[in-house]
Formats: C-alpha cells, structure tokens, sequence
C-alpha cells in the first residue's frame, strides 16, 4: 500500500499604497501642506520544501537499531517530488525524516501564524475509501540535520479543515488551496519577521486499510500576526 503526502502553499499578501492630496491642476497657487500618507500592510513570502534534507524517507517503527529511511517513487531528490512513505502495511507505524521544511519571512514586525491542515480526508485512490486524517496523520518538529525522531516519538495530529477548498486531486499540477473564514489553532507562531520550521511526518496505517495508492493534501497557510 503506497501513501502519499503532498505539501502545498498558500499565503495572504498585501502591497505598499501611497496617496498624496494636491492642489486641482490650473487652480492658483496657494500657501497649505501636502499631506503623504504611506500605508505599509504584511507582506509574507514563504516557500515549503519537501525532503529537505539527505537521508529522508520513510522508517518503520521499530526497537532496537533503526532501519535506514526509503522512500517510495513520488520522492524524486532531495527538495523534490513529494512525501512518498512508499510500501506500507496496514496496523504499522511509519516516521518520514526530512519531510518538509518552511521558510517564512515579511515585514510585519509582529510576526507571523503558521496553520497546517489537511484539505480532505486520507483517500485511497484505487477504491475511493477515506479514513479520518487526525487518527492516521501526525507531523513532529524536525531540525535541518542529525533528525533524532524515530516511529515510536509523539507527534500532534493534522485535522481535516473546515474551510473552504479548492483544487486538490492526487495531481502535483492541481493543488488544493483553503480559504478559510474563520482560522483554527495554528501549528507554529513567530514573534519575529523571519523564521524556519522543520517537520517530520508520521504515519499510522488504519488497521482496516485496503490496498492502494493513498494521498492526502497538507495545506500550509501563511497569515500577518
């Protein structure tokens, strides 16, 4: 059974308005102030790199010494593809190393929130059956080398949105994107203008499983604290 996560961005921008009040072109001229008024909002850029580092993959949750990581096909190199856990089993546990990193910076000066979803339920794309996201897919913070995490260390469950989504088969060149009307607690805060967050996923095969090729859509969103 294959798994997929597929990582995808969204981010609110905004632009630098300028307005100036001036005297009617033709009228006489007359002593008063011109009045510039600069109105600077958030802009955020981000970029989200899967398999950030060598040495990603997938690795059994296993005692003792742990199994080197292997990846399925859809993982083509580093920082390239997507997060491809490859051949899995049903009731197994899988850790993927190195799965995707997010680099955030803007010019708000109070910072940034970082919400991470899922855009719809893990969905076998062999048979259409779909299991709920929060009880099969976790993510685990990371570091950007010498990754300690193993299958058995404790992740927090990614939940299926409420909001709005569009897009988003089991194609790379259709993504899915959330709008949201009401944002949910966010996975990651920054205080500062800049930040970059490591991630690992997890991965726990539903016992009742049937074989196929599975994928769901991880949606990062980038909001101005």
């Amino acid at each position: 059974m294959k798994r997929y996560l597929l990582g995808v961005l969204s981010a609110i921008f905004a632009a630098v308005a300028m307005t100036a009040v001036l005297s009617p072109a033709g009228a006489a001229t007359a002593s008063g102030n011109v009045n510039v008024e600069w109105h600077v909002l958030p802009v955020i850029h981000f970029s989200l790199t899967p398999n950030y580092a060598s040495g990603y993959g997938s690795v059994l949750a296993t005692f003792g010494t742990q199994p080197t990581p292997t990846h399925g096909p859809g993982a083509t190199g580093v920082g390239t593809g997507t997060v491809d856990f490859g051949t899995t089993l049903s009731g197994d546990t899988y850790l993927y190393k190195y799965a995707a990193e997010l680099t955030v910076t803007t010019n708000d000066t109070n910072g940034f929130y970082v919400y991470g979803e899922a855009a719809a339920a893990l969905t076998n794309n062999s048979d259409g059956t779909q299991y709920p996201v929060s009880n099969a897919v976790y993510y685990l913070t990371s570091s950007a080398s010498g990754d300690s995490n193993t299958g058995f260390t404790p992740g927090l469950p990614f939940s299926q949105t409420g909001g709005a989504v569009s897009g988003g088969t089991d194609s790379i060149s259709n993504p899915a994107v959330i709008t949201y009307t009401a944002y949910p607690a966010p996975v990651a805060v920054s205080a500062g203008a800049n930040d970059t967050y490591y991630y690992d996923y997890q991965f726990k095969v539903p016992d009742t499983a049937t074989a196929g090729d599975y994928y769901v859509w991880i949606v990062y969103t980038v909001v101005g604290a």
